[in-house]
């Protein structure tokens, strides 16, 4: 609970006595207790005597800070306005109808869940309190929590996206600011600031230009239907006024205040003029749809009238420039046909017409030389080529040709004979080797050395004595022939002990 502000009046032992609430922020007159041994009996005339006598203004702000702080802890639902994020949170709590100022210390907004924006809903909790010396009466917000965007917010939102399909804020249908306007209509409050400083910034920029105030609404139902409508009828007579751009403005606000230039028919009507538009409404943290769909949008009304009227000084400064570039540029103009004329005096053809003359024909002679040492030239090298493609010629006539290719080919046909002979030669002295060594290894040669080759009868070379039987029939071929023969006895093993029959060992 809040702490409640002290009131010496309540305090024991007289410590205060004497003391009017009003030299204590906070105190009041506070009824007798009946409770205290000292406490003085009341009666109907002291207490009507007190009820009519005034108090001061102090003393009813402490009477109504008692009242607003008596109500506790209060939970709240609305839409957040204003909102002022520095070491406190500061904003305004609203709905259709009433509004609340909010704040919330630094030390509480540590432990919010959700930072507030403009347009969203929240639920908050905090007690009331009433700031005597300002006269204010605010929530001191200890939570906050979101309970879903502002009404406002979501129209606002809703609109934007609708136009955004649309087209409304395409960039390539914006139109360009005039550079030098005759004549800009402002459309905005008589009443208000914002005419105000456009007027002011004009006279000082740019007096010559004509200011045409348009007075309309700004706020409330009527004014986005009046807006609308002074948008289309500046537009309809801009050519007949000499209106070259329009300034739709306003000064600050909250949501609320700004909320006719949210509207569709204002954006419908600034989508519909041929007139180029400059939007700045509210604040430069302001973005209204008007603003979006306009062809420029300015942060303040100063700056729309900066954007459209050319600055008077730095025009003299141009054409200040301009002037003492187009007296350079004559001067040295000047001086440049002054030196052409002087180089085509002191020309050889304007002082002796016949010298010249002269001179053209020495030149014209030499060009004729020229011509004729070329001319000889050239028939030379003419001949010289024609006399190189005559050797060519003959050497590429057919029987230059066959003679040639008749050497050709009896010099091939005797290399190949030679290459034939000597291949031949070769070939035969290979197969003769061959021979020599197919003779030495051959079974011929290994037969004549007292050697032979044993069969069996169906025509298997003995390799093994083994593989035959006695009885069995054997073919031996030698030097000379061949013996048939039939086996008595096989002695396996003395093939390599001893040499056969007949042979020395």
């Amino acid at each position: 609970m809040a702490r409640r502000p002290f009131d010496p009046r309540l305090a024991r032992g007289g410590l205060f006595d004497g003391v009017r609430g009003a030299s204590v922020p906070g105190a009041s007159q506070a009824p007798a207790d009946p409770a205290r041994p000292d406490a003085e009996p009341a009666g109907e005339a002291r207490a009507a005597a007190e009820a009519d006598a005034p108090v001061t203004v102090t003393e009813a702000s402490v009477r109504i800070k008692r009242a607003v702080e008596g109500t506790g802890r209060q939970r709240i639902v609305g839409e957040v306005s204003n909102f002022s994020q520095r070491q406190h949170w500061y904003f305004t709590l609203k709905d259709s109808e009433s509004q609340l100022d909010c704040v919330m210390w630094a030390s509480s907004t540590g432990s919010a869940r959700v930072v507030p924006a403009n347009g969203m809903e929240v639920v908050v909790e905090g007690l009331p309190t009433h700031w005597g010396p300002r006269g204010r009466t605010q929530l001191v917000v200890r939570s906050v929590a979101r309970v879903g965007a502002g009404s406002l917010q979501q129209r606002f939102e809703e609109l934007c996206r609708v136009l955004r399909a649309e087209g409304y804020f395409d960039e390539s249908r914006k139109k360009r600011l005039p550079s030098f306007p005759r004549a800009v209509a402002v459309i905005t409050s008589m009443q208000g600031a914002a005419l105000q400083d456009v007027l002011r910034t004009a006279r000082l920029r740019a007096p010559f230009v004509r200011i045409v105030a348009v007075d309309v609404p700004v706020q409330g139902d009527a004014a986005a239907p009046a807006i609308a409508a002074a948008i289309d009828a500046v537009d309809r007579r801009a050519d007949e006024l000499g209106i070259d751009a329009m300034i739709v403005t306003r000064g600050g606000g909250s949501i609320e205040d700004l909320w006719a230039f949210n509207e569709r028919a204002v954006a419908d009507a600034l989508l519909r003029a041929r007139t180029p538009v400059v939007a700045a409404i509210g604040h430069e943290s302001d973005t209204t749809v008007a603003e979006l769909v306009a062809d420029r949008r300015a942060s303040t009304p100063t700056a729309a009238v900066m954007l459209l009227l050319p600055d008077r000084e730095g025009m003299r400064q141009q054409v200040d420039h301009l002037h003492d570039r187009m007296n350079f540029l004559a001067r040295r103009r000047v001086a440049d046909g002054r030196r052409t004329v002087d180089q085509l005096a002191r020309h050889p053809f304007l002082r002796s017409p016949r010298g010249a003359v002269d001179l053209r024909r020495a030149a014209l002679d030499r060009l004729s030389a020229r011509l004729a040492s070329a001319a000889r030239s050239r028939l030379a090298r003419e001949r010289a080529a024609v006399g190189e493609l005559r050797v060519r010629f003959e050497a590429h006539r057919p029987a230059a040709r066959q003679a040639a290719a008749r050497a050709t080919l009896d010099s091939l046909s005797e290399r190949l004979a030679r290459v034939v002979r000597a291949a031949a030669a070769g070939a035969r002295a290979r197969v003769e080797g061959a021979d020599r060594q197919l003779r030495i290894l051959g079974p011929g040669e290994t037969l004549a050395r007292g050697w032979s080759l044993t069969f069996t009868e169906d025509g298997r070379l003995v390799r093994d004595a083994s593989v035959v039987r006695t009885g069995e029939l054997v073919r031996t071929r030698m030097s000379g022939g061949t013996v048939d023969s039939r086996v008595e006895r096989v002695a396996p093993g003395e093939a390599r002990d001893a040499p056969p029959p007949g042979v020395p060992g």
